[in-house]
């Protein structure tokens, strides 16, 4: 006589535990309706509860889902197919999955039907407990709410909880503003670093998010249009859309004739972190700690608009505003951002006004090695070429260096690398 199902051992939903004969294998077994036989697959543990464990993963990423009730689904399962189907494909994966831990460890067992608001209000409390601030809770309970709308618009579930929001949340901290006098010093300072005077340059004048600085390509760059395409081809855009903006006069001599792989490149090669040279030179400027490469974006953001800059071309240069079908055509246009670009150049132009007022102190280098630091002093900014106060490192340049020189200069201290 055939066993009952339920008592079938291990069993979840329409599968159960069994072994072969002849092995102490447990496997995965359900009854295969269209063959009409009863069908294994091994789950690779001997041990029972392992087995049990194997068989709940198996099903919770794999069984099929159809307007299922909240009460009959672990909240288990609806995070691990989240993370597995989409979260971990996208650039925010890491941080998905923290975001997803807590959850699993605070709602451990619990159903969707069971994130009740008393439950989410004991679920927030316990993150501010944790040390959590404010702002990470509100993102870790963003990620959950993603999750079980992700599972309803797939009708997996025929309806989901309302996620509550973080009350009483702190105010978003401001990014620390630099004045043009803090600018100037910076750039004067970072001239001793080749490789962060460029991302500083770039920074200020195309307002981008520093990870979208350090992914800069040649091939992004379209000197014809005078346009940059933030976004590289074959990224898919995020939250943080990256937008594409005008060559402004002061920043094409930084960026033609780029043959390395980035923009901002360590002797050829790619940077991965600015953070090691930033904090030098940031102290050799006298800049505050509070000082960040954000502050360059937040600078220009609040100078575009001390200058008149309509604000829609301020949030086109931040990234903020998202592009429509007509306006995907805009960027050809000769005005396209053009008032945002002239406050630019217009503002580098002032920087050169400024280095006659103030003095400015920098260690420098071999001006054979990087003729950008061969001038010190007041006349630091003023001297350059373009009348913008700074000249980029050409080819030319970099070439008169050898590695022994460069060894024993200044530049070699920054232990930024690829």
């Amino acid at each position: 006589m055939s066993r009952r199902r339920d008592d079938r051992p291990g069993q979840i939903g329409d599968y159960w535990l069994s072994r072969r004969p002849n092995s102490a294998v447990w496997c995965r077994t359900w009854f295969d309706a269209t063959g009409r036989q009863t069908r294994r697959a091994s789950l690779g543990s001997s041990d029972f509860r392992e087995a049990q464990l194997r068989l709940a993963a198996w099903i919770t990423a794999h069984r099929e889902m159809r307007h299922e009730r909240p009460q009959d689904v672990p909240l288990e399962q609806i995070l691990v197919r989240y993370y597995r189907e989409h979260a971990s494909k996208a650039p925010s994966a890491e941080q998905a999955r923290f975001h997803l831990r807590y959850w699993s460890e605070f709602f451990a067992g619990a159903t969707v039907a069971e994130l009740t608001p008393p439950r989410q209000e004991a679920f927030i409390m316990w993150l501010r407990e944790s040390g959590k601030s404010d702002g990470y809770a509100a993102r870790i309970l963003d990620t959950g709410r993603a999750a079980l709308n992700r599972a309803y618009k797939r009708q997996e579930l025929d309806r989901v909880p309302f996620i509550m929001t973080v009350p009483d949340r702190a105010p978003a901290k401001e990014r620390r503003r630099l004045s043009p006098q803090e600018v100037s010093a910076l750039l004067t300072a970072a001239r001793e670093v080749p490789h962060l005077l460029t991302f500083c340059m770039v920074a200020l004048n195309t307002l981008a998010r520093p990870d979208a600085i350090l992914d800069l390509s040649p091939f992004q760059i379209d000197l014809e249009n005078r346009r940059i395409d933030l976004n590289p081809a074959g990224r898919r855009q995020t939250k943080k859309h990256r937008p594409v903006v005008p060559i402004t006069d002061t920043l094409l001599p930084w960026v033609s004739g780029a043959t390395a792989e980035r923009l901002v490149h360590w002797h050829g090669r790619p940077v991965a972190s600015i953070k090691t040279a930033w904090r030098r030179i940031r102290d050799v400027a006298g800049l505050p700690a509070d000082a960040s490469p954000y502050s360059l974006r937040h600078t220009m953001a609040t100078e575009l608009r001390r200058r008149g800059v309509p604000e829609w071309e301020v949030s086109g240069m931040l990234g903020h505003k998202r592009a429509g079908i007509t306006e995907t055509y805009a960027k050809f246009s000769p005005s396209y951002l053009g008032e945002a670009a002239r406050a630019i150049d217009a503002f580098f132009a002032d920087l050169g006004k400024i280095s006659d007022q103030t003095e400015i102190q920098i260690p420098t280098v071999r001006s054979t090695c990087v003729s950008v630091v061969a001038a010190t002093g007041p006349q630091a900014l003023e001297t350059m070429v373009g009348g913008t106060g700074i000249e980029p490192v050409t080819p030319a340049m970099s070439t008169q260096c050898s590695t022994a020189e460069l060894t024993a200069h200044p530049p070699r201290r920054f232990r930024d690398r690829p």
